[in-house]
């Protein structure tokens, strides 16, 4: 077997075997997803009814989900694609918190951007038990340690040396209060009518607007 043929093969197997926990990512997470919709109550929901419904044991389960909420929303854990990280900077005059929110609403974006139901069906969820609702903005912590990370390395690169505080305090200072702002704005997304996830953009920028109003000295 010549290299080429061999290379063609490793990304041959690379291929099925990502298609296939994408094949059992899904079943997982819309076995959750109906269980969610015919039960009133979902502490009566166990992972072991969800994996059998899915046709996988409940340890695959936890292979691919934290918690059954995690599944009945279709999140994964946050990461920061390349494409993102790479794109993302500090210039002179930009406003980080606003920068930063922005950020912090495409990782979380890219958390969920793998659920397979519709956004009515999710919202309707949300309605049926509000557990999934917290869970939703629990995430949003998830998304932060990640992001501070990447900010604390940003600032490292821009931040002038006579700042107070250490590079990590500063991060960890904007991040919460972007963090904040994100959810502030994605809150009325979930009662607004007529409003969905793609309005997220408009309604975040709005906010971080009010907020630089409702700060200026």
């Amino acid at each position: 077997m010549t290299a080429a043929t061999s290379d063609a093969v490793r990304t041959v197997t690379i291929s099925h075997r990502e298609r296939k926990r994408a094949r059992t990512w899904t079943a997982i997470h819309l076995a959750a997803a109906d269980a969610a919709a015919r039960h009133t109550r979902l502490a009566d929901i166990t992972v072991e009814a969800i994996a059998e419904q899915a046709e996988v044991s409940p340890r695959t389960f936890f292979n691919y989900f934290r918690s059954k909420e995690d599944a009945v929303l279709g999140l994964s854990s946050p990461v920061i694609d390349d494409a993102i990280a790479d794109g993302f900077d500090f210039a002179p005059g930009d406003d980080l918190v606003e920068k930063v929110a922005f950020l912090l609403l495409a990782v979380f974006r890219t958390a969920a951007s793998r659920r397979e139901i519709g956004y009515d069906e999710y919202i309707a969820l949300m309605d049926r038990h509000p557990e999934l609702a917290r869970r939703r903005f629990q995430h949003i912590d998830d998304v932060e340690a990640v992001v501070a990370e990447l900010v604390t390395e940003r600032l490292a690169a821009t931040r002038p040396a006579d700042t107070v505080g250490t590079l990590e305090d500063t991060a960890d200072m904007i991040v919460t209060v972007a963090g904040a702002l994100m959810r502030s704005a994605l809150r009325p997304l979930l009662t607004a009518p007529g409003k969905t996830e793609a309005d997220a953009d408009s309604v975040l920028h709005r906010t971080c607007l009010l907020f630089r109003e409702v700060t200026r000295p």
